[in-house]
């Protein structure tokens, strides 16, 4: 077992938002299942999967991460694919997993592996439906996914937004203050030039 020093802590919101997400993952599950098409499959995705377990900022007690979440939901998936960046990360989700055949780790980054091992697995035209969670750490996850995911018709995503690096490193008050990386971390995020816009949008608003 992961040591608790070694795992993410939660705050309250965060513990919210994996309720959620665990009360959506089992809806999907349960009509996906209910599908009387034989050659349908449904799979669980998650691109930041973690360590399958958190700590709670509140109470100090372990608390289920989103894919330990999703392995318990009955009716199962047919297919779980979980990655992470963090080697340490998979290695924890590989204990975790050791009797689930069911279940595909991957180790790197989420937006070459989505593209390239997972979506193809999820061709619609296969009768392979999926619930993909992305749910950054900060703005490591690019346009080019999400773009992806709404073309191929057989996906469902949850996306949350990364506030807190957004805030903190990109949408400063002052947009010429933000340092080039973030502007491009925020850019792959969002898909274009979403500073140029604002700044363009605010020039436009203060002229009147």
């Amino acid at each position: 077992m992961t040591r608790k020093s070694e795992l993410d802590e939660l705050g309250p919101w965060s513990e919210i938002k994996l309720e959620i997400i665990r009360e959506y993952a089992q809806a999907y599950s349960k009509i996906l299942s209910a599908q009387t098409a034989p050659d349908l499959v449904h799979i669980y995705i998650d691109a930041f999967a973690g360590a399958g377990v958190h700590v709670s900022r509140t109470t100090g007690r372990f608390v289920r991460g989103s894919p330990l979440n999703a392995l318990l939901i009955g009716p199962p998936f047919r297919e779980y694919h979980l990655i992470d960046l963090k080697r340490e990360k998979v290695a924890s989700l590989r204990k975790i997993t050791s009797d689930r055949q069911d279940v595909k780790l991957y180790e790197g980054d989420c937006n070459t592996i989505l593209l390239n091992h997972v979506f193809p697995k999820v061709k619609y035209e296969d009768y392979r439906r999926g619930l993909c969670l992305l749910d950054p750490y900060g703005l490591q996850l690019n346009w080019g996914v999400i773009e992806t995911a709404g073309r191929m018709r057989s996906l469902e995503i949850f996306l949350n937004f990364p506030i807190a690096d957004i805030n903190r490193n990109a949408l400063l008050r002052d947009p010429d203050a933000a340092k080039d990386e973030h502007v491009k971390r925020m850019n792959g995020y969002w898909g274009d030039e979403f500073l140029e816009r604002r700044r363009l949008f605010e020039e436009a608003t203060s002229v009147r």
